[in-house]
């Protein structure tokens, strides 16, 4: 976001969170990985509640300091998604969210029907189409013929149990933080070329 803004694609970028206690240390961290090697990308930004503060609604705040037509990016624990993007929704916000957007298909009915009442943009990010090796093994996949059969396993490094402990297993689970790459994959790779049968 601060590179967007440094090309003039942006402007004002905020930061909403639940403890403001973290955010000097997430400043020191951008300051010595961005500013300090990059000097000509400000990382000044808004940051939502105060360095003092826990508040969980804060995001609310956030949202209504921005105007219809600005954008959000939504990166937070997967059962908070919903609440979040049909707040920004309300807010005539058109919204980036990770995967998976929701965890259900009643919301995302309600995130549908809710964006197109709204006229906003509502969209997954789901990055494993950037990557070079899912880009190169869909590619040679479109030259195999009609579609028959995917099989995916993906497993889970030590280390992001530890990152994601304070949700992951409780509020969501790899199904769907990391099995929805997959998920999305073989819809990419399916594309229009074949249909279902069963």
């Amino acid at each position: 976001m601060c590179d967007l803004r440094r090309r003039g694609k942006t402007n004002r970028i905020a930061l909403a969170g639940v403890n403001g206690k973290k955010f000097p240390g997430i400043r020191a961290h951008m300051k010595k990985n961005i500013s300090d090697v990059y000097k000509d990308i400000d990382i000044n930004m808004e940051m939502y509640p105060d360095d003092d503060i826990i508040d969980a609604s804060a995001y609310k705040t956030a949202i209504s300091k921005f105007n219809k037509g600005d954008a959000v990016t939504i990166f937070t624990p997967d059962d908070t998604h919903f609440e979040i993007t049909l707040e920004c929704i309300k807010a005539g916000l058109h919204v980036l969210v990770t995967k998976p957007i929701v965890k259900t298909l009643e919301h995302h009915r309600i995130l549908h029907e809710a964006a197109e009442k709204a006229g906003v943009l509502v969209c997954i990010e789901v990055h494993k189409r950037w990557d070079p090796i899912y880009t190169d093994s869909r590619d040679r996949i479109q030259k195999l013929g009609p579609f028959s059969f995917l099989t995916s396993y993906m497993s889970q490094p030590k280390h992001q149990l530890e990152t994601f402990k304070a949700w992951a297993g409780k509020g969501s689970d790899i199904s769907y933080y990391l099995n929805s790459h997959h998920i999305d994959y073989h819809e990419w790779c399916v594309g229009e070329s074949s249909r279902p049968i069963r």
